[in-house]
């Protein structure tokens, strides 16, 4: 799962938030795409985030092309942290 995460001053989330919906659609039909959300931070409404679960065999560990590419049009817009998470175990199954 890729993480991308956006800290922006304050009055940019809602033009940020439909930009990362937009992205989150734009993504939809990649090869090994699971899903891919965006959330707001409860507390401060211009941290943003948007994960993208992908159903790969190999752990990309710089990111995807397009996480990569989604990480770098958001720099432009404040700070960015671009993290790549793997799977260890399905609660259900714990």
């Amino acid at each position: 799962m890729e993480m991308i995460r956006l800290r922006t001053p304050q009055g940019q989330e809602k033009k940020l938030a439909k930009l990362l919906v937009d992205a989150a659609h734009d993504v939809m039909g990649e090869p090994g795409l699971e899903e891919a959300r965006v959330y707001t931070n409860a507390s401060f409404h211009s941290d943003l985030a948007l994960s993208i679960a992908w159903d790969t065999d190999a752990t990309q560990r710089q990111g995807s092309r397009v996480g990569l590419s989604i990480a770098q049009t958001l720099s432009s817009y404040g700070l960015v942290e671009h993290s790549i998470w793997s799977e260890q175990g399905d609660w259900k199954k714990l």
